[in-house]
């Protein structure tokens, strides 16, 4: 959703007070919080955003705790097989579960998600870590999580996402993505059933440290259409293709950040903090931010405006005044037939803008126009407040209003269906617009010339929205007769000079007859279908060096006709291959491992005999030990067949089933690498753990030994198994997505080191 201001944390929302509550040993909301807000309540009793009678129905509900919601991963050919392991399994043995005298549900689907795939838990933590069924299935999502087959996503954050509507063709834009919940949705949507796309979605935010946190979070859902950059969204740059032809797109969210009033559930500080100024500050920043993505948008393409704002100010104030800049150009879709199951209420017509110029006592004085409101500053009754500059014209409803199809948006209200609060508007570019005349052209180009495209993107502080820094004077402050004409964009040198702020490494592609793709295509017996020509690596030259990325046409094609820097791409494609074996032992022939989040990308395309069938027995000996030797395992088909296997990576697929203790619901694909004698899973030690539980219900895995000297010689082969960034720290994620999922973060961490599980998106 859009995100919300605040304390700084790991999506620049709110941090939420915590206290330890020795008794019960667990983490709750600060106890002393006071959940209530008079200019808040007189705000929006004011918006008529909803009946009087219902008034005390949603304070109530927002005062309650967010219940957690997770869904299974659309895109996996086994998704309705996860769906009915969670409903015939799992649901039957969390019945009438009691604790303290009192009863809890189990886990429920959300009737309107698509085929049922997204689920509700209304059991609080403590229930979850003390009971014995709901145990059971917090290990099981744990672990489905950490593979891609689950994720957690607060329930209104999975909506904008389904309103894009996209398909596997479709080149998208997700202009705030971090941290990423929404891009996973968009890449499942590209991906059905992990088939190849042609499609594209590049997944953009501001603050570099979040594009990281994007990086590892789509990890778990790997795409070759895939593009992460680090670009102020309000001045993403214009994206060059073959023939000098610009990039436009056919699907673009556009998750603002916001004030984040929707949030109150879980983001408690909000309730101390909240005033009407939030809003009118963000308005401009959300105005350009939209505007950018209307330039960008193909025509008949579809944008998706979301925030998690209730505030007209933030969501029908700034869908009007782009609508008005650009008359006849975009309309409101009406998508009422939409997820039918889905409540919603319509869009205002008419709205009220209220300033709060005494911030100690936050009085609210309401200006019914704004020629009212700049008499008022005339007069001084009223101070410029923001950031010295006075509210922009289009924070009041236009004129024409009631003919914009205001109504057609939507706002989510809490206690309707038990959510967050949320906006969305789904907006549709004209087709009668082609693509290649000069107003679109114009318009692709306005953006880069507002502020050089080598600029550095803001700071981390700038993503928060409170802090967000000022830009330019653009339409996003004046009504669209007072909109000062964009100037006539310059035809571009023909090399485009590089951003030298950005410190990430170049990226090219390998030559299909490079040395070292050949020994690729011979250790896996590689079809004609492996895409050889579109291997991308991060260095100048094409040289295959640690790792080799996979990425589809599409990317390649910006790739070669953007300079890396001007885009600020942070990533691209899948990691598909990894060197194993940094030295110059000529035994190996082939020195490359598939890393686990790449192996599906390469599986379709090995030849027969390369993937190996294993049981749980080999699977328990690869977890017990981290370097079990060949004559460990049980004499059979297996120990055979490896001791017979040149030193090399080997996928291997463990079969599902019930076996040495353990218990495997689907068949899993893994690296595994053959040394001399002995062997590696080839998987960190965190996700060994994680697997460990997962099938055997407990870690049953032993410390790795102590990392050798890699100058040494090593006295078997099998110590020097080592991963380039095997054991490497995974980025934790607060909130949404992440493996430990808010319900289940215990298990992959300490009490001690949970700072917000409740804290989603």
């Amino acid at each position: 959703m859009g995100k919300p201001r605040g304390k700084k944390n790991a999506r620049g929302g709110a941090s939420q007070p915590r206290s330890r509550d020795d008794k019960s040993n667990d983490w709750n909301a600060f106890v002393g919080t006071d959940k209530s807000n008079a200019g808040f309540e007189e705000y929006y009793k004011a918006q008529n955003i909803m009946p009087e009678g219902e008034w005390e129905a949603f304070l109530e509900s927002l005062r309650k705790e967010l219940p957690v919601t997770f869904r299974v991963t659309g895109s996996r050919a086994h998704a309705e097989t996860i769906n009915d392991i969670i409903k015939n399994t799992y649901v039957p043995n969390m019945q009438n579960v009691e604790f303290e005298g009192k009863k809890y549900d189990p886990p429920s689907q959300l009737s309107w998600y698509p085929g049922s795939l997204a689920w509700q838990v209304d059991a609080p933590k403590r229930v979850v870590r003390k009971t014995e069924p709901f145990k059971n299935f917090q290990r099981f999502l744990v672990g489905e999580t950490e593979v891609g087959n689950l994720s957690r996503q607060e329930a209104v954050s999975m909506i904008p996402p389904l309103f894009l509507d996209v398909e596997p063709h479709h080149l998208c834009l997700d202009m705030c993505a971090a941290p990423g919940s929404k891009t996973a949705q968009i890449i499942e949507a590209l991906n059905p059933h992990h088939t190849a796309s042609t499609g594209l979605l590049i997944a953009n935010d501001s603050d570099y440290k979040r594009t990281h946190m994007l990086v590892h979070q789509t990890g778990r859902m790997p795409s070759r259409g895939l593009i992460v950059t680090n670009f102020d969204a309000s001045l993403f740059p214009s994206i060059k293709l073959n023939g000098g032809k610009q990039l436009q797109f056919d699907r673009i969210l556009a998750d603002v950040p916001c004030s984040g009033d929707g949030t109150l559930r879980k983001n408690l500080e909000i309730w101390g903090k909240w005033g009407a100024a939030d809003g009118n500050s963000l308005h401009s920043l959300q105005l350009r931010i939209l505007e950018r993505a209307m330039n960008m948008l193909k025509p008949g393409g579809r944008l998706v405006y979301s925030t998690c704002s209730f505030n007209p100010s933030e969501d029908e104030a700034v869908i009007s005044a782009a609508l008005n800049a650009k008359p006849g150009r975009f309309h409101i879709v009406d998508v009422s037939s939409e997820l039918p199951e889905l409540k919603r209420r319509p869009g205002l017509s008419t709205w009220k803008v209220g300033s709060q110029p005494a911030v100690k006592d936050r009085q609210l004085v309401w200006y019914e126009t704004f020629e009212q409101y700049k008499e008022a500053i005339k007069n001084g009754e009223e101070k410029a407040n923001d950031r010295g500059k006075g509210l922009p014209k289009t924070l009041w409803p236009p004129a024409n209003a009631g003919e914009l199809n205001l109504e057609r948006c939507m706002r989510l209200l809490p206690h309707d269906q038990n959510t967050g609060g949320f906006f969305v508007c789904v907006l549709e570019k004209s087709a009668g617009t082609s693509a290649n005349d000069p107003t679109s052209i114009e318009e692709a180009t306005t953006s880069t010339l507002k502020r050089p495209a080598s600029s550095p993107p803001p700071s981390s502080e700038t993503k928060r929205a409170r802090e967000a820094s000022p830009a330019p004077e653009t339409s996003a402050t004046a009504t669209p007769t007072e909109t000062t004409p964009a100037p006539t964009a310059k035809p571009e040198d023909k090399k485009e000079k590089r951003d030298l702020t950005f410190r990430e490494d170049p990226l090219s592609y390998v030559s299909p007859d490079h040395e070292e793709v050949k020994s690729l295509i011979e250790r896996f017996k590689l079809k004609d279908t492996f895409p050889r020509d579109n291997l991308m690596v991060r260095n100048d030259y094409g040289d295959p060096l640690r790792t080799i990325y996979m990425t589809n046409p599409i990317v390649k094609e910006i790739i070669q006709n953007n300079d890396y820097t001007r885009l600020r791409i942070v990533s691209a494609g899948v990691k598909c291959f990894a060197r194993q074996d940094s030295s110059q032992r000529t035994e190996i022939r082939c020195k490359w491992r598939t890393p686990a989040d790449g192996i599906l990308e390469v599986l379709p395309h090995c030849g027969e005999g390369v993937v190996l069938s294993a049981t749980l027995n080999e699977l328990r000996t690869l977890l017990e030990d981290h370097y079990p030797p060949v004559e460990s395992f049980k004499e059979g088909q297996w120990k055979t067949i490896m001791t017979e296997r040149d030193m090399g990576c080997e996928i291997v697929k463990f079969e599902a089933g019930s076996l040495a203790g353990g218990e495997l619901p689907l068949p899993m694909y893994l690296p595994v690498w053959k040394a001399k004698m002995s062997l590696s899973l080839m998987i960190d030690k965190r996700e060994k753990s994680i697997l460990s539980l997962r099938t055997f219900g407990e870690d049953i895995c032993k410390p790795p030994p102590p990392q050798r000297d890699l100058n040494k010689k090593p006295e078997e082969a099998g110590e020097e198994i080592k991963a380039e960034g095997e054991t490497a720290e995974v980025p934790v994620t607060e909130g949404e997505g992440e493996a430990g999922l808010a319900l289940v973060g215990e298990v992959a961490k300490g009490d001690a080191e949970i700072k917000q599980e409740q804290v989603l998106l």
